[in-house]
């Protein structure tokens, strides 16, 4: 979250000492210098001396000469609103500290078009004032220079204003890392160009085994260096070859640790943590001042340790970022706002925008689920970098934070609270990063359930086991979207540890060791309130607290397992105030009660030690800044002498009289909880800025609960109508053994029973709830067994293939038998095969299938291939690597034709050597494919260009051309391959343009054809979608496809109610153009199409915004339409949306935003409209008619 300087100064711990050394160098030594040439190249000498060395007219003239030359010190000046800047050089630092009362925004590009990928604060308050160079642009767009930096594991570009080119010669300090023999810590400095006798800095963790104890230099984090000017080198070469640990990658664990972990640490660890460690003895009370004693973080061990049973979020991590955020709950935002991690705390007006909370450990609770479990961890949301705090690249420091160094912060505070501990968190989880868009399943295989995606590299994950399924290597992870039993995501709701999700291995790469291998954050302690919930008495956003009276001497505790006693006694017949109720199960355990009112601090209580009552309660104000407490007397007397405690404002009292003197109104409050002394006092009801608001908290007795849920059972079963049926009372606890039943079950017949339970507490109240049974009838179980063929002489086993399913056992296929077969395999003929099996119950189920034994035929001889045959037998062939490249495809003649080269690596590909070429269409629909013989071109002067290959061989002829022949191919979608072969081996690629070669996007022949790249495989292939008629005439460009985003899916009235946006590149869908969209269902079998007009709509709910900006209108990009479906015939429905303006495109409608479309169905004309996701083809949403 952005943050206020002048707020957030009271975390950072170590302040600069500042010296500037007289020979220190900077942008003042050469603004106002005259150049020999609109770009100078010149040499900055470390004894503060340019030397103008090359004068050029042009910058890329002035950039080649100083490549060429390459000394260090060289760097190119030109005038830049009138004054000199160095625009470029050849090794570098960028000084970031230039601007920095203003933010500085990072883009992918050196245009600085798009949305910024990432923002910092680059002043000197948080360390991330300096970058290591990569290079220099010029933004034609905004007319600037521009320059491409690295810094906190982010390479991206910002503009001139932002930073100062420094060369190497010129630099007197920089950040790096001290690694010694127990930690690794990183150092900031404010001024690069400057001397320092002190820097600020943390310690962020253990020592790097892959490192030793030294000094390095590091702008991601991950690779290490001894020097500057060699990581500068390398960074501009795009690689880490010159780094220390180059073959062992750094990964700080707790920067990567995601939030979806529990810490072994109790909530009584972390408050002794806190109040030993960080020396925090009190709650804060009052207004915000200035060092004051308190700290909102005392006694928040129980709440942060909640948050995480609850919502999923470790606790120790947001304790960490809450320590980072508020200065150790300090700060004026968690004083006076509750608000604990600066939550909504814009840069531009920190205080006033930031969220308020009734109380602090309301904003923990917000924080994990609202802003975590749903917000920054949630897969879906567009701030989801990966589940870890991360850093400028990946994670939520992307955008949570403007600090560069954040998450190190939290780190450096996580380390500290456990080596205080004894380091029992770290390396506790086996951790590991995604290596691009992957893929997670609720089981190990693609076939079922796609939950979400983690989007990019380095996305943080958990690795809780493996499995191998079918020779691949799968891991559990747990699981970054809260999910049901199932798999939909659930939002606003508590965290189910207990879901996990797989991954394919081959996807992940493990970035530390756990000390306990693979393990789940179920594997962690649970400590006594791992099952507690707690009532934080809050109504409508407003504290709602109770009464209570101390029935006996009690002890206060820290904590809400009554463990740890603070040694103050609450006397017996005091009166507090409630704050929030502690329950194990339905039954209070433990109360947040008053244990000092002058100071307003809270401890806990046993529950059964109080008696809640009905006194009023006091909330006192005060608005004067100068006197944040009103007095409490001994007397009614507005005295000084008789002045015995105070109020502070913000504070809740029990009110347990008044009296009128005067025109006064004086409240009698309770004062000393602990002692015999000014057991009572008396506070003014109101006075100048001070007023008492009373409020009548309501006690009364609470209806019983009965916990009991409809049943379905199956003919036989034996039942028990008390069994996971309860009773529980506020006030009595546990009263299951008094619950009376009546109704009776016959689990012999089935049918649907009524039974009633009825329960009655000591006060009387009586609680009565129906529910029914459903005793089902026993099914038949299925035996799944298809007719055979097999060839005589094969190897034949009755039960091979054969399964068997039981509505009520599940798989049974374990207990069927072959009860009777005939099958000769010597002899061929037709034979029966019997199979008979029998549930749990005894209910059988018999099923016969027909065998045919067929005389076995002559293989074909390995060399004859038929190319118009749909096969092609390349057993006997060796496999070897191949070159592909599309020169076009595109129409000759009225055809469509391809053109390109396959080489077949390693041999000669000559005229000598007989090679032919093939094209295969795979239909991704069947599964089958088709094979045709495509022409070699053998004249050279056809050959578009040279072929080389990775060795000596010739590649020249392996050049092929081909006319698509479509009349007599079903319609479908083709994933194309070629295949080059010889008698003895063979190549084989998937048709791509990567290139972005000519290509057309339509042709019209025998068949209608759509032509794109499909880039939700990993090859890219070329795909032709097709058709007896055109779905639609693509003339939209080859490289790029439709963006279709679906906002709004539901059925209103009985039609479909649609909207959504649908752009591509080059189209001009300006308010003033033209513009048609349709959306198509397409019959998956038959494939007729219905076709209804979407139109367009100006109320979009936000801006269409391509990732590379086209100069182009996107006004009309938004639909909204509803639409009447009653008409489709029953079916399964592809759905595609076509725009047509200045260009036409069109694409399937995919199911981008992960909607849960299951709740999405209607019944029309006896006819039932449901929407599915087909994950097996890119997530597109289909339409199902029944």
């Amino acid at each position: 979250m952005k943050k206020n300087k002048w707020f957030i100064i009271t975390s950072i711990f170590v302040l600069f000492f500042i010296s500037k050394n007289v020979y220190a160098f900077d942008v003042n030594n050469y603004k106002n210098k005259s150049l020999c040439g609109n770009f100078e190249v010149a040499g900055f000498h470390s004894d503060g001396v340019i030397d103008p060395v090359a004068c050029k007219s042009s910058y890329s003239e002035a950039k080649s000469w100083m490549r060429s030359n390459g000394a260090k010190d060289l760097a190119i000046m030109t005038k830049v609103n009138g004054k000199t800047k160095i625009i470029d050089a050849n090794v570098a630092l960028l000084d970031l500290s230039v601007n920095p009362d203003t933010l500085t925004y990072f883009f992918s590009n050196s245009e600085l078009t798009g949305s910024a990928y990432t923002y910092m604060d680059t002043g000197s308050l948080y360390g991330g004032v300096d970058g290591a160079h990569i290079e220099s642009g010029y933004s034609n767009a905004k007319g600037v220079w521009t320059a491409k930096v690295r810094i906190g594991n982010y390479t991206g570009w910002i503009t001139q204003k932002a930073y100062e080119i420094v060369p190497i010669t010129w630099i007197n300090s920089s950040s790096s890392y001290d690694v010694t023999e127990e930690y690794i810590r990183h150092n900031y400095v404010a001024k690069i160009q400057n001397y320092y006798s002190g820097s600020s800095g943390r310690v962020i963790g253990p020592k790097p085994t892959m490192l030793s104890v030294g000094k390095y230099y590091s702008f991601d984090g991950h690779y290490f260096y001894n020097n500057l000017e060699t990581l500068i080198k390398d960074y501009k070469n795009g690689n880490y070859n010159n780094s220390v640990n180059k073959n062992d990658v750094y990964y700080n664990y707790y920067m990567y640790l995601s939030n979806h972990t529990k810490t072994s640490y109790s909530s009584i660890n972390i408050d002794e943590y806190i109040r030993n460690n960080l020396g925090i003895k009190l709650d804060a009370y009052g207004k915000y001042q200035r060092g004051q004693e308190g700290s909102r973080l005392y006694g928040s061990g129980t709440f942060f340790y909640y948050a995480q049973q609850k919502y999923g979020v470790n606790a120790i991590l947001a304790l960490s970022l809450s320590r980072n955020e508020t200065g150790n709950g300090k700060s004026k935002l968690a004083i006076e706002k509750n608000n604990g991690f600066g939550l909504n705390a814009v840069d531009s007006n920190p205080i006033h925008a930031a969220n308020w909370y009734p109380t602090f450990s309301s904003s923990i609770l917000g924080y994990a689920s609202k802003w975590i479990t749903d917000g920054y961890a949630y897969p879906n949301d567009w701030r989801y970098f990966g589940p870890q705090f991360g850093d400028k690249f990946i994670g939520m420091n992307v955008k949570y934070a403007s600090d560069t160094y954040w998450s190190e912060k939290m780190a450096a505070n996580y380390y500290a609270l456990d080596k205080a501990l004894g380091l029992q968190d770290y390396n506790y989880y086996q951790l590991g990063v995604v290596t691009g868009p992957t893929n997670a399943y609720k089981d190990a295989s693609t076939s079922s359930k796609f939950v979400y995606k983690y989007p990019e590299a380095e996305d943080a994950v958990v690795i809780t086991g493996e499995v191998i399924v079918n020779g691949e290597k799968w891991y559990k992870l747990v699981s970054d979207l809260n999910v049901n039993n199932n798999y939909d995501y659930v939002k606003s709701s508590d965290y189910d540890w207990n879901k996990e999700v797989y991954v394919k291995a081959s996807q992940v790469k493990k970035i530390n060791k756990g000390k306990n291998g693979y393990t789940s954050p179920n594997s962690v302690t649970d400590y006594q309130d791992s099952k507690y919930t707690y009532n934080l008495l809050i109504e409508n956003q407003e504290k709602s607290p109770k009464v209570g009276k101390s029935n006996k001497n009690t002890n206060y505790y820290y904590d809400s397992t009554l463990t740890r006693s603070n040694g103050q006694t609450l006397l017996k017949d005091r009166y507090v105030i409630v704050h929030t109720i502690a329950y194990s199960g339905n039954t209070p355990v433990a109360y947040l009660v008053s244990s000092d009112y002058f100071k307003d601090q809270k401890h806990w209580i046993a529950a059964n030690d109080i008696t809640l009552t009905t006194n009023s309660i006091g909330k006192v104000s005060v608005t004067t800044s100068s006197n944040e407490y009103t007095w409490v007397n001994y007397n009614t007397e507005d005295a000084s002498y008789s002045k015995i405690s105070g109020l502070y404002t913000e504070t809740y009292v029990p009110v347990l009289g008044q009296e009128k003197v005067g025109d006064n109104t004086w409240y009698k409050v309770p004062v000393s909880l602990t002692s015999n002394n000014n057991v009572y006092g008396y506070t003014l009801a109101s006075a100048p800025s001070v007023s008492v608001t009373l409020s009548k908290p309501v006690v009364e007795n609470n209806k019983p609960e009965i916990t009991a849920e409809d049943k379905t059972i199956i003919e036989g079963d034996k039942f028990n109508n008390l069994d996971g049926v309860k009773a529980t009372d506020f006030e009595d606890g546990d009263i299951t053994k008094n619950i009376k039943v009546s109704g009776n079950v016959d689990t012999t017949k089935p049918g649907k029973y009524k039974l009633t339970y009825e329960i009655t507490d000591k006060d009387g109240a009586t609680t009565t709830k129906e529910i029914t049974i459903t005793v089902k009838e026993n099914q038949v179980p299925v035996i799944d067994a298809t007719d055979k063929t097999i060839k005589v002489g094969d190897n034949f086993k009755e039960l091979d293939g054969v399964k068997a399913t039981d509505e009520e056992d599940g798989d049974i296929t374990k207990d069927i038998k072959v009860k009777e077969t005939t099958v000769d395999i010597k002899t061929p003929g037709i034979y029966k095969v019997i199979y008979e099996v029998k549930d749990s119950k005894g209910k059988t189920a018999i099923k016969e299938i027909k065998v045919t034994v067929e005389k076995k035929e002559d293989d074909k001889k390995d060399d004859d291939v038929d190319p118009g045959d749909s096969d092609l037998d390349l057993d006997d062939l060796d496999e070897a690597d191949g070159m592909f490249y599309l020169d076009y495809m595109k129409v000759v003649n009225n055809k469509l034709q391809i053109k390109g080269y396959n080489t077949i690596n390693g041999i000669d590909n000559d005229l000598d050597t007989d090679i032919k070429y093939f094209i295969m269409y795979y239909n991704i629909d069947t599964e089958e494919y088709s094979i045709d013989e495509m022409n070699r071109i053998e004249n050279k002067k056809e050959i578009t260009r040279p072929v080389f290959g990775p060795d000596d061989k010739e590649y020249t002829y392996s050049w092929f051309k081909y006319d698509f022949d479509l009349k007599d191919l079903d319609n479908g979608n083709y994933i194309l391959s070629v295949i080059s072969m010889t008698d003895n081996e063979y190549s084989a690629n998937i048709i791509s343009n990567s290139l972005n070669k000519e290509q057309v996007t339509s042709f019209s022949g025998d068949k209608k054809v759509v032509i794109r790249n499909n880039y939700n495989y990993k090859e890219s292939p070329v795909e032709l979608i097709v058709r007896e008629n055109e779905l639609a005439k693509k003339t939209a460009s080859s490289y790029y496809n439709q963006y279709d985003t679906v906002r709004t899916l539901e059925f209103t009235d009985n039609k479909l109610h649609i909207k959504g946006l649908s752009y591509s590149y080059g189209i001009n869908l300006g308010k003033d153009k033209d513009i048609t969209r349709k959306i198509i269902f397409e019959n998956k079998k038959t494939y007729k199409t219905y076709s209804y007009d979407l139109g367009y709509t100006l109320d979009g709910l936000y801006e269409a915004i391509l990732p590379d900006d086209d100069n182009l209108s996107k006004d009309k990009a938004w639909y909204d339409k509803t639409i009447d479906l009653k008409e489709l015939p029953k079916g399964t429905y592809t759905i595609y949306i076509t725009t047509s303006a200045n260009i036409t495109d069109i694409s399937e409608l995919p199911n981008s935003l992960n909607k849960d479309l299951s709740k999405i169905k209607t019944t029309i004309d006896n006819k039932k409209y449901s929407f599915d996701t087909n994950f097996d083809r890119d997530s597109r949403i289909e339409l199902i008619v029944e």
